[in-house]
């Protein structure tokens, strides 16, 4: 397939926002910021592939237009050749660079029946664990951030600064 007739702004697509309604098909990806092509990837499953993508996260606070694209590929084998000639092609800017952002590691022991709950509410939203449990701690810090029992870094430094200066 020769990646000059690939047109990405003509492609189905989604917000960033709507990934879990990507489809399940094999498929070269291409994200799009208006009309630039930032990241271009592969995967057999897309919507999967989104729900845990390492890119997620740094996209996510870049803009609210952020959009995935998507050529279906029914010949899994060419996804390679595909995305290797449309990257070549494209030169998109986030390819071959670092995941913005510092990422920790953090183990968890859980007992197997908490184990087995989490594994079956990460199934019913198609989702990996690992995916569905940084999910859940986002939005349990959110909304302790929203009803005061925790402080951004910036307030908290804030206080800290106005503590020493008394």
């Amino acid at each position: 397939m020769n990646p000059k007739t690939i047109k990405p702004l003509t492609l189905p697509s989604l917000l960033l926002a709507d990934r879990s309604q990507l489809p399940t098909c094999p498929a070269v990806y291409f994200v799009l910021d208006g009309d630039a092509v930032l990241y271009i990837g592969r995967t057999r499953n897309l919507q999967q592939r989104w729900l845990a993508h390492h890119r997620w996260y740094q996209l996510k606070v870049m803009s609210g237009n952020i959009r995935i694209a998507w050529l279906e590929c029914s010949d899994a084998s060419l996804l390679v050749a595909i995305e290797t000639a449309s990257i070549e092609h494209f030169e998109p800017s986030l390819n071959r660079t670092k995941v913005g952002g510092e990422q920790t590691k953090i183990f968890v022991y859980l007992p197997e029946e908490l184990k087995a709950d989490l594994e079956r509410l990460a199934k019913s939203h198609y989702r990996p664990v690992s995916n569905m449990v940084l999910t859940l701690i986002q939005e349990a810090v959110d909304e302790a951030k929203s009803e005061g029992r925790i402080q951004s870094d910036d307030r908290s430094q804030q206080q800290k600064i106005d503590s020493d200066s008394e």
